[in-house]
């Protein structure tokens, strides 16, 4: 019995190779990327909310500038280094579309979480925050809907017209809060030599505490005297 054997040359090693499982594709890259994108959103809704605050605006202007940076660099790690970039998204739409969405995102996040501390400054972030979110990220995935993309456009903004609507009726029965909690003043306490200690006046309108008045004192007689005294009274 002959023993066939195939003339492909690379028939013999058909079977697939097992590769180790890379730390660095499997793990840092997705890990950093998710990271940045997370953390980016908490920075711009800070940085746009705060500003509208007027609390420290240079440091919060830097604070959602680092949030964008953020955005774009973890978005191109997961869009360029990991998945090699699929779309084929050219590199200047990639950097626009990232830089609205991630505002968007930020004022819509921002102005939820800070709306009791500035309802009219939220009513407006809120749904001009969703519009960019959702034209970006339609950009971003290039959405081919034919006629939907009225339908979607329509809803989009009806939502949008709605938020406004009712944030802003609900802005008007809100009572805005004296001070931030992250930038109001602290209380200084007094201390004991700023203080005045002032009589305190009983139910009755007398003072609780009163102070006796102190008796004259006559200056006492010197002994000399004393004795010359003495002497003209009583013979010895």
């Amino acid at each position: 019995m002959k023993h066939v054997t195939s003339s492909h040359p690379g028939a013999s090693s058909e079977a697939p190779i097992s590769r180790p499982n890379s730390v660095r594709s499997q793990l840092l890259l997705p890990f950093t990327a998710y990271f940045l994108m997370l953390a980016s959103t908490s920075f711009i809704a800070g940085g746009i909310v705060h500003l509208g605050l007027g609390e420290n605006t240079g440091f919060y202007i830097t604070l959602a500038v680092v949030g964008v940076v953020c955005f774009t660099a973890g978005n191109y790690l997961q869009e360029y280094v990991i998945q090699k970039n699929k779309r084929g998204t050219g590199l200047g739409t990639f950097l626009l579309v990232s830089f609205v969405l991630s505002v968007g995102i930020g004022m819509m996040t921002g102005g939820i979480q800070h709306y009791l501390d500035n309802p009219l400054y939220s009513t407006v972030l809120i749904p001009v925050g969703l519009l960019l979110a959702v034209a970006a990220f339609a950009v971003r995935e290039k959405l081919t809907l034919g006629r939907k993309v009225i339908q979607l456009t329509a809803g989009t903004l009806s939502l949008a017209a709605l938020l406004f609507g009712g944030l802003g009726a609900l802005a008007k029965v809100v009572a805005t809060p004296a001070g931030h909690a992250h930038g109001a003043a602290t209380e200084t306490v007094p201390t004991p030599a700023d203080t005045v200690s002032l009589p305190q006046a009983s139910s009755e309108g007398v003072p609780e505490e009163t102070v006796a008045p102190v008796p004259a004192v006559t200056p006492a007689m010197a002994p000399d005297a004393a004795a010359e005294e003495h002497d003209d009274g009583h013979d010895h």
